[in-house]
């Protein structure tokens, strides 16, 4: 089994610990040097960028699928359970030489929401956390984090995937829709319910109901009071959370890889909105992960290709291990206009900028359907390897 990713965490490892990065860093500074990061970058020139592709569900013969990935060079594959469970998938996997990841959504839980309404993240407007199709758990629940460890445990069990690509794991933001205009004041604040707000009580040290149960006059509290000490604890909770299924399915599977999906958001975008809103902080995360992905969906976000390698970088200053993009194909979210395909080419390329580990593309259904966007992929990952880009085939069907 070629196992890409682990290639590249190992040498970015070695880099690491080579210029004295092991001992923990100052909060002031960069997680990295840049010498240290130039020596990642380096390393990773050495071996095969990750060419990942999501895939949800499909009707068509899987050794077809296999064999097209094959022809674009694909090496590693981010599916959902269900897909990943049909039959023979995984053993096509392995015949392949094809890295497989399982998608693992952890707060987005419509099913279970729907079982136990208590379960609801709650936001400061006393709503619940609901925006379209994004519905989101309250991420202080031990039950509902046990419950999500053991099923976790069990498909790495059932599965031996290489990897678990954990996905929604945050606090409950719609950020698909959130452009560089977007008030930042108008973003979603959670979570507020009452296991919340005492949960946040006794980390600050004081009686369970110091702070008001009431959603907006608790929020109105702990914005006079304890808004750092908040944006804090909000990230300190979807770490611990990481750490509680990374420690269960790693039980399982010492070896396995951990890919974390992010909001594509830049340190400072929209007042620190990574951390203050989505509690996501790649320093803490990193340390508990191999990859780090940030869904850096271009065209869907109004934002210009070249966006995409800030956003990477921007990553790689904070976090401890290698930066995987994930770029869209679709126009999705704007449906009724063109995604351009030379956009998609420069998306494409700027994902792959350096110290990038590779390039998710998101998702395969858009890359079948479009034949001249899967020949981009197969001529760019060619060139980018410094293969003859005059040997580039038309994808077989």
């Amino acid at each position: 089994m070629r196992r890409t990713c682990r290639s590249i965490v190992a040498l970015a490892a070695a880099a690491v610990i080579a210029s004295g990065c092991g001992e923990p860093a100052d909060p002031s500074a960069p997680a990295q040097a840049p010498e240290t990061r130039a020596a990642i970058a380096a390393s990773q020139s050495t071996v095969d960028p990750i060419y990942g592709v999501k895939i949800y569900r499909t009707e068509r013969d899987l050794p077809g699928i296999f064999e097209e990935w094959k022809q674009l060079g694909i090496n590693t594959v981010f599916a959902s359970e269900e897909l990943a469970s049909s039959g023979g998938f995984r053993a096509l996997a392995r015949k392949n030489d094809t890295d497989l990841f399982i998608i693992f959504p952890v707060f987005f839980a419509p099913e279970m929401l729907a079982e136990d309404p208590d379960l609801w993240a709650v936001t400061a407007k006393g709503e619940r956390a609901k925006d379209d199709w994004v519905e989101f758990a309250c991420p202080n629940r031990p039950a509902f984090r046990n419950r999500r460890v053991k099923e976790a445990q069990a498909i790495v069990k059932r599965l031996q995937p290489d990897g678990l690509s954990i996905d929604f794991i945050r606090y409950f933001v719609f950020w698909e829709m959130v452009g560089p205009d977007h008030d930042s004041a108008a973003l979603p604040k959670t979570c507020y319910c009452l296991h919340c707000l005492q949960a946040f009580a006794a980390y600050l040290g004081v009686p369970p109901f110091s702070i008001p149960p009431q959603p907006q006059r608790a929020a109105a509290w702990i914005e006079s009071n304890a808004s750092d000490q908040w944006v804090r604890f909000r990230a300190e909770t979807i770490a611990s959370v990481v750490t509680e299924i990374v420690e269960g399915v790693r039980f399982v599977d010492p070896e396995i890889m951990i890919n974390l999906h992010m909001v594509p958001w830049r340190k400072d975008d929209f007042d620190c909105a990574r951390l203050r809103i989505a509690g996501q902080d790649p320093a803490a995360l990193s340390s508990q992960a191999d990859l780090l992905s940030p869904m850096a969906y271009s065209f869907m976000l109004y934002r210009p290709p070249k966006w995409v390698t800030s956003v990477v970088r921007d990553f790689d200053r904070a976090a401890s291990c290698p930066i995987l993009p994930s770029i869209q194909v679709s126009p999705a979210y704007r449906e009724d206009e063109v995604f351009p395909i030379d956009e998609f080419e420069a998306a494409l390329r700027a994902a792959l900028e350096p110290p990038s580990a590779g390039v998710v593309f998101w998702s395969w259904d858009h890359i079948e359907s479009d034949p001249e966007r899967a020949e981009i992929i197969q001529r760019v990952r060619r060139e980018t390897l410094g293969e003859d880009g005059d040997n580039v085939q038309t994808l077989k069907r």
